[in-house]
């Protein structure tokens, strides 16, 4: 199942699932195709329920592919890439996933990506100038 905006909030918001005592089992897997998608739809995913969300990735090496998984065992959004580009994006998402288990306030999470990229930004080594040594 592929997902856009709408059908992914609707996927996303939380379902009256328990009637009269019974509980209603709902799997939901979804494919999005597009990286901040993934991003945001998983973001919402584990500020419902952080002790029960879980990530993955998973690369195979015959087909050159990356796939990323997100669960909570009742919604698993996945996300899939063939192309190097995307590499930069998965690290910085499983970086970003880390500060999010990591944090107790799940309201500032967004401000933890923020301070995520400044850090790394700061963290870039600014290029010296090398000097020139003469053979003789």
């Amino acid at each position: 199942l592929k997902a856009s905006g709408s059908r992914l909030r609707q996927i996303l918001a939380p379902s009256e699932s328990r009637r009269e005592g019974h509980r209603l089992h709902v799997l939901t897997m979804v494919y999005l195709s597009d990286i901040q998608d993934f991003e945001t739809a998983a973001q919402e995913l584990f500020k419902q329920q952080p002790l029960r969300t879980r990530y993955l990735v998973k690369y195979r090496h015959k087909e050159g592919k990356v796939v990323l998984k997100v669960t909570n065992d009742r919604i698993c959004l996945k996300f899939k890439t063939e192309l190097i580009a995307y590499l930069k994006h998965v690290e910085s998402f499983t970086q970003k996933f880390v500060g999010w288990t990591a944090t107790k306030d799940l309201s500032k999470v967004e401000e933890l990506d923020a301070e995520l990229e400044d850090a790394k930004k700061a963290a870039k080594p600014k290029p010296t100038a090398k000097s020139k040594r003469r053979k003789g």
